[in-house]
């Protein structure tokens, strides 16, 4: 599976402050990152745009790794069902 960054699209929505003031340093963003191939989403939201980029395109990274991680099988099913083992 590719992940290069063709493969990701990164939406930032800025929080608008209420009172208007966006000379005041920089605004909290939103960030979205979306895996394409399997739509896999992390949002996050920080006060740097790019810290909040970098948070979610980790979240997606651990999904991901998680995703290719469930197809391995428990190495240890006994200890999941011990009721089975004593009925057979």
């Amino acid at each position: 599976m590719s992940n290069g960054p063709e493969v990701f699209r990164v939406d930032i929505v800025a929080d608008r402050p209420s009172g208007g003031m966006w000379h005041c340093g920089p605004n909290p963003s939103w960030v979205t990152v979306t895996h394409l191939p399997t739509m896999t989403q992390a949002r996050a939201y920080h006060r740097s745009p790019h810290k909040a980029r970098e948070a979610a395109l980790a979240c997606v990274q651990l999904m991901l790794d998680d995703l290719l991680c469930a197809d391995d099988v428990c190495s240890y099913p006994e200890a999941l069902n011990p009721a089975q083992e004593a009925t057979q």
